[in-house]
């Protein structure tokens, strides 16, 4: 067996990337590297017309001066959103499916019109008119016409659909004009329908109503039974209001988006099967930042969409629930904030798997994104919790500038680098696959706790860790294997690291181990690799550690993830842990580089919610709780080396010595 002796030749092979089209300072680089172009994901719509929306990602992104640094000063992201302010209950009513079948009044269609048994509603031939709040029975079918309320805009409406089917080629097949709200209820054991046509008639100059199940007040749908919705002409369910789904089984195919409440769709439980030319589920209320919102607590979801699996104008929240959402852009969508702290979500896309603009929190719960264009993108990327698994073909994860591409932001400027780009993984369990970077910031990556398992590109153009600033790790068993082109590592920390000279097949193992060979953490790695960048609880300053490629180790999981186990055969590789990098840099597979600095923030630390804390190396900014502003670097961090200069391809270090 051979020992490749490595100490300290590969710690702190931190290059500044070329640009690459993503506006990073120009390094000098020993041969030619070439970035291999990646396409959309695995959801099979995509590839043909469907591509990322314009504003979102990096592509077109203006560059500053070196296209360094700039600001999206002109978005004032804050005053766009309200959390505190948004309303994620639900009320008694709407979870309470019950109603009074004596005392309602009865609706019986009858084919080509319907009789009334009751108060407060009337036929005027296919139409049937709810004028007052009350409790009404729907059964029967309804061929050519619509349920209709026009009730004052005080009143509280209940519908029980028992048995019902409504369908009207002119428009809506239930069509809510005024109420207070409306509750539809689907009583147990019925099977309803409500079907619209493919063509409206409508007012000169209107544009609304657009769905088979149409409404201008707040709408709750609860109960036990199923609807089966049909959004011919362009939405399935459509709200203006409030949408609000407890309970059902519900099954939606639309043209256009399948669920859609303009102030906010809130689900605390039902079955939802999704079919929709659009978005699956949607709301796009932008001009209030305590609306705009999609809140899931429950309920199993199958969606499939043409455009965006969720899409929230403001914030998406995902507090539980178990979806499979295939969509041909991005999966999960929000124009500002989005938050996961339960549930089971397993995502294809065409685009992004998740991608909110400013922040996504990931506090519980598990996230998969089976395949992708890139995994995860925002400015701040906060994992503190739960089960995180990307597939892409492009990067993992990736913190990006914010930007907003309409109208209100026409003097945003969209940058590639930012003091404000943060990845920071604080706990839970990471694992990444990814085409491109597996983890890439435009900013800074902090590394605090958990576990993080990340295989970069196996070409030269990528690696594992890509970032703009610094990346700093303070805990966390840590693996991140890729090629050596344009590897990096961290640039400094509080737990020990090492950048190792290790080469791997897609789907060896890779093991970390102490002097005494005892296993810190293990990973196979699902591309092939030349290196890896390590870091675990057990390492000392200093102390030499021990990477094994190849074993056999004992009681991994599907990751080939364990610690404390046991591991047998494969090729050993020495290093020495530290808490800094080298001062020289090591040639990898060619590919030379400079150190790079860790910009105006330095070594501070920011809390589970990404903002900056007092540390050491925090600037006097941050440690007043303000992080310093985009576009105001020092002419040092705009080189980006902190007062270093880069070093020529001369002065770089031996390779690693094989000895017997």
């Amino acid at each position: 067996m051979l020992k490749l002796k490595t100490n300290e030749i590969m710690g702190a092979c931190v290059a500044r990337r070329r640009a690459w089209g993503r506006g990073a300072l120009a390094v000098a680089l020993a041969g030619s590297l070439a970035l291999a172009g990646c396409t959309g994901g695995t959801f099979e719509e995509a590839a043909e017309g469907a591509g990322e929306k314009t504003g979102q990602g990096q592509s077109g992104q203006a560059q500053g001066d070196n296209g360094a640094t700039g600001a999206t000063d002109a978005v004032d992201w804050a005053s766009l959103i309200d959390i505190p302010g948004m309303d994620f209950a639900y009320s008694d009513r709407d979870r309470d499916a019950s109603y009074d079948e004596a005392a309602a009044t009865k609706i019986a269609l009858t084919g080509q019109g319907a009789t009334v048994s009751g108060e407060g509603a009337a036929v005027e031939g296919s139409t049937v008119i709810i004028t007052a709040a009350g409790t009404y029975v729907v059964s029967g079918e309804l061929t050519a016409g619509s349920l209709t309320v026009n009730a004052g805009d005080a009143d509280k409406v209940q519908i029980v659909l028992s048995g019902a089917s409504i369908r009207n080629e002119a428009g809506p097949a239930l069509n809510i004009q005024q109420a207070d709200k409306v509750f539809v209820t689907l009583a147990a054991g019925s099977q309803n329908t409500l079907a619209d046509g493919a063509s409206y008639t409508l007012a000169e100059g209107e544009d609304e109503p657009n769905a088979a199940l149409y409404s201008k007040a707040d709408l709750t749908i609860n109960g036990t039974g199923a609807l089966t919705v049909e959004g011919n002409y362009r939405h399935g369910v459509n709200s203006k209001d409030d949408l609000v789904v407890t309970g059902g089984t519900l099954t939606v195919t639309a043209k256009e988006d399948g669920l859609r409440g303009k102030d906010c769709v809130k689900v605390a439980d039902g079955s939802f099967a999704i079919t929709a030319g659009g978005d699956g589920v949607k709301s796009n209320n932008d001009e209030d930042p305590t609306r705009g919102f999609v809140s899931i607590d429950g309920g199993t979801f199958a969606v499939e969409a043409g455009d965006e699996g969720f899409q929230a104008a403001t914030y998406l929240r995902l507090a539980g629930g178990d979806a499979q959402i295939k969509a041909a852009d991005h999966a999960l969508r929000s124009d500002v904030e989005a938050a996961m702290s339960g549930g089971t979500y397993v995502v294809e896309a065409g685009g992004k798997g998740m991608n909110p603009e400013t922040k996504f929190t990931m506090d519980g719960g598990t996230f998969t994104v089976a395949g992708c264009e890139e995994g995860i993108e925002a400015q701040e990327v906060i994992v503190n919790d739960g089960e995180l698994n990307i597939t892409a073909s492009d990067d993992g994860i990736n913190a990006a500038v914010a930007e907003r591409s309409d109208e209100t932001a026409e003097a945003a400027v969209a940058t590639n680098a930012s003091e404000d780009c943060l990845i920071q993984i604080n706990g839970g369990m990471v694992t990444v696959d990814a085409g491109g970077d597996g983890l890439d910031s435009n900013g800074y990556v902090e590394v605090n706790g958990g576990v993080v398992l990340a295989s970069g590109s196996a070409g030269g153009g990528d690696s594992a860790l890509d970032y703009e600033y610094g990346a700093k790790i303070a805990g966390g068993a840590v693996i991140l294997a890729g090629a050596t082109g344009m590897a990096e590592t961290f640039t400094e920390g509080t737990q020990p690291f090492a950048m190792v000279a290790a080469e791997g097949a897609a789907g060896t193992n890779l093991v970390v181990t102490d002097e005494a060979g005892t296993v810190l953490v293990s990973y196979t790695v699902p591309k092939a690799f030349q290196c890896a960048v390590v870091s675990a609880p057990g390492l000392t300053e200093g102390a030499t550690g021990k990477v094994i490629v190849g074993g056999t180790v004992t009681g991994a999981d599907s990751a080939g993830y364990a610690t404390g186990a046991a591991v047998e055969g494969g090729t050993t590789v020495g290093f020495t842990a530290s808490t800094t990098p080298s001062n020289e840099v090591g040639r990898m597979g060619g590919g030379d580089g400079g150190r790079r600095g860790g910009g105006p923030r330095g070594g501070g630390a920011r809390d589970a919610q990404g903002n900056a804390t007092e540390g050491e190396g925090a600037t006097a900014g941050e440690q007043n709780g303000t992080a310093p502003q985009q576009g105001q670097n020092t002419g040092a961090d705009q080189q980006g080396t902190s007062g270093q200069g880069q070093q020529s391809a001369s002065a770089q270090t031996p390779q690693p010595e094989v000895v017997a």
